[in-house]
């Protein structure tokens, strides 16, 4: 039976004599040592990997049992933490089985490829990595079977040519299907990442390069047709971050790739581009001759698509009426009319998507009642001429799980009373939105099953409207996971004391620039599911919490906050001297814990900077 993802803390350890003796002659560790061994694997293999190794320690039974239940796992998800190369050793050594394996590499070296390199892997993702030739010929020798490999290249500036690297991965493993190369840091001109586009193999049905030139983009796709098999014949699945999307790029690739089911394109122009050089009315048009498109994304950040209006978003409806999902942002001049054509085009379209979208208003989401069954996400970020009315008009939605209505800033309580009869709704982003505690209320007391709420900025809420939201009639206390709550002025210890005792099961929580949290409420915090012996808290956000004592850090050492994976606390923390503990004695006394002092968001994703005890 196939285990579900999991991430890992710890790894088991050297089953020493003394540590089966130290318990084994307790009544506990009896009656476990008489259990059937095939009985204890299975029930730690229903554990969390780190929970797994906790048993571990208790007798000689558990021990030998939790060795047994992770060589069996087939879905490693080291992901929340950095492991070192000892502790991932002590995880994947003696596991023949796994399948998929993704692993945070900040913290290993190309040694690592020895346990890394499995012939049983299908799915390899290498986040935050910095290896060398040496470690891609390993993996290329020994996982023939891998079909899917997405790298994220801590630092390539130091690897001249990286990408020559997977040449032995492409030779190796010729069932690849999957490629993802990012470079978050990395400017698509830096004459160091060179792409080696052209190289690419044949094979591949789905691809994102990020970032890369729309230039050396274009040399995937040739103007020339040939005998031999191009990565244009199988490519289902396309993924850019350019540095500008331009018509051109996408005839070329409208043209070539026959099969195209989902393209997203992303740039980030650092001034707004001339003609020919931009993307214009006719390369919507060119899409709209992609009649298989399900999924298309076409974003821009920090510009904006000047040269497209209603009439290329009217020509795109037109041809695609088999799309999906929807992604859109950077559409200054597209109207209401423009996004009413998408919202109405096709009977099968489930998420739709708009980011600054200064000409979306209320009007596009009227009459939603042909789309309103199958649409499950909607999310509309940073649309000043929303209103409410957006949030009433979705109303029949009745299978609507996301709704991203962030920097939305006229949403009013109005709306959250119609939000809170969503009765499949599990995300909710109000961030920056005027509503207040009486909104909460409604929500606390309302029909929707919400696993994630998004309240950043929300200046009019206060304590009083988290403990509305978490002790009303609703079931909103029981189901949620994620919560933020960051840069409100009015939240106070008592919010947290209320989120601690009514939402034990929160697994991700931010405060970040919330001025009244004291050390008296994150004690309150760290002891949530004491008396269950286990703390669901993996992610907490404290970055700018000014009021925050000196040594506020001694209240994540053992036993509070135990299960913590992630804990933001900001740069003024990191430049702090004289502190007990300092930021590297806790790490060592929490080695699966990561702490970040750059402001990243949550879980730092997509960030990579260096380890926080080298910048002390």
């Amino acid at each position: 039976m196939e285990k579900k993802p999991r991430a890992a803390a710890a790894a088991v350890g050297d089953g020493g004599g003394s540590r089966g003796e130290a318990s084994g002659s307790s009544e506990g560790g009896g009656l476990v040592e008489r259990l059937p061994e095939a009985l204890l694997v299975e029930v730690l293999g229903r554990l969390e990997v780190d929970d797994a190794c906790s048993a571990a320690a208790s007798c000689r039974a558990l021990h030998g049992a939790a060795a047994a239940a992770i060589s069996a796992i087939t879905t490693i998800d080291l992901s929340a933490f950095a492991p070192s190369n000892a502790i991932l050793s002590r995880i994947l050594e003696g596991n023949g089985a796994v399948r998929s394996l993704t692993v945070n590499c900040s913290l290993l070296d190309d040694s690592a490829a020895s346990v890394i390199a499995k012939g049983s892997l299908g799915e390899l993702s290498l986040l935050k990595c910095s290896f060398r030739m040496s470690f891609f010929m390993a993996i290329g020798e020994r996982c023939r079977n891998l079909r899917s490999l997405k790298l994220e290249v801590a630092d390539a500036s130091g690897h001249p040519g990286f990408s020559t690297c997977l040449a032995p991965i492409y030779a190796g493993c010729i069932y690849l299907e999957t490629l993802w190369m990012k470079s978050p840091l990395l400017d698509p001109h830096a004459a160091y990442y060179e792409t080696g586009l052209p190289f690419l193999p044949s094979n591949l049905k789905e691809l994102l390069l990020q970032p890369v030139s729309h230039s050396r983009a274009k040399t995937v796709f040739p103007r020339t047709t040939s005998l031999t098999k191009h990565i244009s014949d199988s490519l289902e699945s396309l993924s850019l971050v350019l540095d500008t999307i331009t018509d051109e790029l996408v005839m070329l690739i409208t043209s070539n790739v026959r099969n195209l089911v989902e393209l997203c394109l992303e740039d980030e122009p650092v001034a707004q581009p001339n003609l020919p050089e931009d993307l214009t009315n006719v390369g919507l048009q060119a899409l709209g001759l992609c009649h298989n498109l399900r999924h298309l994304s076409l974003t821009r950040r920090y510009c904006d698509f000047r040269r497209v209006n209603d009439f290329g978003i009217l020509m795109l409806a037109e041809g695609c009426k088999q799309l999906r999902a929807i992604r859109l942002s950077g559409f200054s001049k597209v109207s209401d009319a423009g996004y009413a054509a998408l919202l109405h085009s096709g009977k099968d379209l489930k998420k739709f998507e708009v980011s600054n979208g200064l000409c979306l208003s209320d009007l596009a989401c009227l009459d939603l009642d042909k789309a309103a069954p199958n649409i499950t996400e909607v999310r509309l970020l940073n649309c000043a001429l929303l209103t409410s009315d957006t949030a009433i008009s979705l109303a029949p939605c009745t299978n609507l799980k996301v709704l991203d209505l962030s920097g939305c800033k006229s949403i009013a309580d109005s709306g959250l009373v119609s939000i809170s009869q969503l009765p499949k709704l599990t995300l909710l982003d109000l961030a920056g939105a005027d509503i207040t505690d009486a909104g909460l209320s409604a929500l606390g007391n309302g029909r929707c099953l919400i696993s994630s709420l998004c309240l950043r900025g929300c200046r009019r809420i206060s304590s009083n409207g988290i403990a509305s939201l978490l002790c009303g009639t609703g079931t909103i206390n029981k189901t949620l996971v994620s919560l933020d709550i960051g840069n409100v002025p009015r939240i106070s210890c008592r919010a947290v004391t209320v989120i601690a005792k009514n939402c034990e099961q929160i697994n991700s929580l931010c405060l970040r620039n919330c001025l009244l949290i004291t050390d008296s409420s994150l004690e309150v915090l760290g002891s949530m599911g004491r008396d269950s012996n286990k703390c669901s808290l993996r992610m907490l956000d404290l970055a700018y919490c000014s009021k925050l004592s000196r040594n506020f850090l001694r209240l994540f050492e053992p036993p509070l906050f135990r299960g913590l994976r992630w804990l933001g606390v900001g740069k003024n923390v990191v430049q702090r001297r004289g502190c007990s503990p300092t930021v590297a004695e806790l790490l060592e006394r929490k080695p699966g814990l990561t702490i970040c002092g750059n402001a990243c968001d949550m879980g730092c994703r997509n960030k990579c900077h260096p380890d926080i005890r080298f910048l002390q």
